[in-house]
């Protein structure tokens, strides 16, 4: 009896574990809608968590970074342009996934730092220690970009030259952007014998 009851025990802590492990079955491509997912740890905002549905009507870029990757943190100063051209019509998230790497104190070293740089000062949001918008989406490196329609659906996920003014007003305007997606891939490319 005592045998059945441990059993038991361990196989609700695996299941229990297992659930809890697991962010999404099926990572969401262009065409899906983007789930109303709660955003927490938000730094440089007026608030510090936030809803998907609280940008619903607008154009939402969401850029995946991470504190030691160069070409993200060049990026910062175009998408920051691009949110003070569009204003109230666009909302730019930088999305820094929750790793052991990623400390706090080095995000506000590069929001600073963005902030020292600019002549207008740096507004843009900064999602980090993310484990639910990340988890929508099947990438290995960053930056990763997502642009989200007004309505909700994913528009596109690419190229970081891809994220011009023409495209989110092209998005803003209700029209489909049309350009080389970048091809997320769910399993690595085999590796070719050296001969």
């Amino acid at each position: 009896m005592k045998l059945k009851i441990c059993l038991m025990g361990w196989l609700c802590l695996f299941f229990q574990a297992k659930s809890h492990g697991q962010t999404n079955s099926k990572s969401l491509e262009i065409g899906d809608k983007m789930p109303d997912a709660k955003i927490t740890n938000i730094m440089n905002w007026k608030h510090e968590t936030a809803r998907l549905s609280d940008f619903k009507g607008k154009v939402v870029i969401l850029d995946f970074w991470n504190t030691y990757c160069a070409s993200c943190i060049a990026g910062f100063p175009k998408l920051d342009s691009l949110q003070r051209r569009f204003g109230g019509k666009l909302q730019v998230l930088l999305v820094n996934k929750a790793n052991e790497h990623e400390k706090e104190r080095n995000i506000k070293i590069v929001i600073d730092r963005m902030k020292a740089w600019s002549d207008n000062g740096f507004i843009l949001p900064v999602v980090y220690h993310d484990e639910v918008l990340s988890g929508y989406f099947d990438f290995r490196a960053v930056p990763f970009t997502v642009m989200v329609g007004p309505d909700g659906t994913i528009a596109a996920i690419p190229d970081k030259s891809e994220i011009t003014a023409e495209n989110v007003a092209k998005l803003l305007a209700g029209e489909k952007l049309k350009f080389k997606n970048r091809a997320v891939s769910k399993t690595p490319a085999p590796r070719k014998a050296a001969l």
